[in-house]
């Protein structure tokens, strides 16, 4: 009986133990994140809540829901733009309503007063002429030399700028139609940078005319902002999250200020808006060697979301979630447990967690033959959103494919076979490995060598036929036969000095003045001398060198001393 149950328990063990191996880094993730949160929605905050409901776990819904007011803001105490925006896209996953939120958002506008607006009129023939300024039901006058200068009196909405080549707008006047209208054949658009700065943007409003002809420009431009001022971070969240109608006007405050607020990361966001390769190009060069993102201000989870949220689909998203894998914490979460990051990584890296729309009557986008792509995409496309189906959020449903460009369009280069691409790669029109950085040769097995890859070898060179060369022959530097002489002679000296090192050492030992063989031969006892026996019960003997000295002066000639004596007394 015993030996049954261990054996079921170790089948159930396996089995388990198989069953995880077989899970997948979102399914990992998924539990791991249901486990976090389990029973404890009210204990975490307003953006723990949206980001994991956004990611598919709806567990916090009702909670989130509860921290706002009346649907309409959130949080109740204080609204704030980005804990609105954050609801509107955790409850936009869910198929919930919010109408009522996006409206209070709207609400909030506010003119962006650190940002300034210029209309430029170009006359491509660069000849003389006269252009119309219409607004307010007031018409003005101005001249275009050939130079492209202008001159004249615009009116009071308009000042001449940078050398007369533009036209300023006044602040006052943002929210105008303005109508110009030339005797030649023109183009006009608006132009915008932030104040004090010398990056200038030029609008997608450019319109051109022929003579006579009109163009017609409104300069609608805000952020939002639930207190004095306008926050970087607030409207990028509030861009994401409102209707496409309402992201145009926001673009030239969030474009202008983007350089100020790189710690945000906002070439994810104005990727999403715009599909400028600006902006791709920006995000591939920040990629860190792991594949991860890291701007030092949220964290590289938080970073890496919102870069894998921009590039659906390519090769540097394919890296990321191969690091996100090797890294995953044993639990499925990410960053030691984090609700926040690991909600955000799903909703970004694995949008199909969040469900069809949480289970609401609006179907599915792409079961129509429709296609989720971002806002940018489907402009780029000329396409049209349609609202009554549902995309993971921030893509729209829209009725045309994204346009595929080609390598070169989207600044890229195709590399040849012999040539490996040394940043990412993305996908083209015309290739499936767009080199977005340069395009290195491919060093052969000759050349990591350190030989080269010629079509002849030189006189000092010779041909190896062992390493190959993508292009011509191997050729290696030739060895000199006098080094290899001076070796072997070497080598000899050595073999010799091992075997005759005794009469070396003798020999050496006389340069340096030691004494002749004959004297050490004499000097020398053949044998050392033998050890004494001590035998038990006897006091060894020893033996003392004799002193000459001490024994003469201890053993006097008394018959001379007895002589002299007698010689003295004969003398008395």
């Amino acid at each position: 009986m015993k030996k049954s149950v261990v054996v079921i328990l170790t089948f159930l063990i396996l089995s388990s133990l198989v069953l995880a191996a077989n899970e997948t880094i979102q399914e990992r993730a998924s539990s791991c994140l249901d486990s976090k949160i389990n029973d404890k929605c009210s204990t975490l905050t307003l953006e723990q809540q949206a980001f994991s409901v956004m990611s598919g776990n709806t567990e916090c819904k009702s909670s989130l829901k509860d921290l706002g007011k009346d649907n309409e803001c959130w949080p109740t105490s204080s609204c704030k733009i980005k804990d609105t925006s954050l609801a509107i896209l955790a409850l936009k996953q869910t198929g919930d309503n919010t109408d009522k939120a996006e409206e209070w958002i709207l609400s909030k506008k506010k003119s962006p007063s650190n940002i300034e607006f210029y209309l430029e009129i170009e006359i491509p023939t660069a000849s003389l002429s006269e252009c119309t300024l219409s607004y307010d039901s007031v018409s003005k006058r101005i001249t275009i030399a050939e130079d492209r200068t202008i001159s004249g009196e615009p009116g009071s909405c308009f000042s001449l700028a940078y050398d007369n080549y533009w036209l300023k707008v006044r602040e006052s006047c943002l929210t105008k139609n303005f109508t110009v209208s030339c005797n030649k054949d023109f183009i006009s658009t608006i132009l915008y940078k932030k104040t004090n700065s010398n990056v200038w943007h030029v609008s997608s409003d450019v319109q051109s005319a022929s003579q006579s002809g009109q163009t017609s420009h409104e300069i609608n431009a805000y952020c939002f902002s639930a207190s004095s001022a306008c926050n970087y971070e607030e409207n990028l969240w509030a861009a994401l999250a409102m209707k496409d109608e309402s992201l145009s006007p926001l673009l030239p405050y969030l474009i202008s200020l983007a350089d100020d607020n790189k710690e945000l990361f906002p070439s994810t966001f104005l990727y999403l808006f715009t599909n400028s390769e600006e902006y791709l190009s920006d995000m591939l060069a920040l990629q860190k060697s792991d594949s991860s993102w890291d701007l030092k201000n949220k964290g590289k989870f938080y970073d890496t979301a919102l870069a894998i949220l921009a590039l659906p689909d390519s090769e540097a998203e394919n890296n990321a979630k191969s690091w996100l894998g090797e890294i995953q914490g044993a639990d499925g979460c990410w960053n030691n447990g984090n609700i926040r990051d690991t909600g955000m990584l799903l909703w970004a890296g694995w949008p199909e967690s969040s469900g069809g729309g949480g289970g609401s009557d609006i179907a599915r986008c792409t079961d129509y033959s429709y296609y989720c792509i971002s806002q940018g995409e489907c402009d780029e496309a000329g396409g049209n959103k349609l609202g009554n189906f549902y995309c993971s959020s921030p893509q729209i449903c829209c009725d045309t494919p994204k346009k595929q460009k080609t390598c070169d369009e989207q600044g890229g280069e195709i590399c040849t076979s012999e040539e490996t691409c040394d940043e990412s790669e993305i996908s083209a029109s015309d290739t499936e490995s767009c080199c977005m950085g340069s395009c290195i040769p491919i060093k052969s097995e000759c050349e990591l060598a350190g030989n080269s890859c010629n079509s002849v070898c030189t006189d000092n060179e010779q041909e190896n036929s062992v390493l190959d060369c993508n292009t011509g022959i191997c050729c290696e530097p030739k060895s000199s036969s006098l080094w290899i002489w001076i070796l072997i002679i070497l080598i000899i000296l050595a073999i010799l000095g091992i075997i005759f090192r005794n009469k070396l050492r003798l020999f050496i030992f006389k340069l340096r003045g030691g004494v002749s063989s004959q004297t050490v031969t004499k000097t020398r006892p053949p044998f050392p001398p033998a050890t004494p026996q001590i035998r038990q019960g006897m006091r060894p003997q020893i033996m003392q060198r004799p002193v000459l000295r001490q024994q003469s002066r201890a053993k006097p000639d008394t018959e001379l001393e007895d002589t002299l004596k007698k010689l003295r007394e004969m003398s008395k």
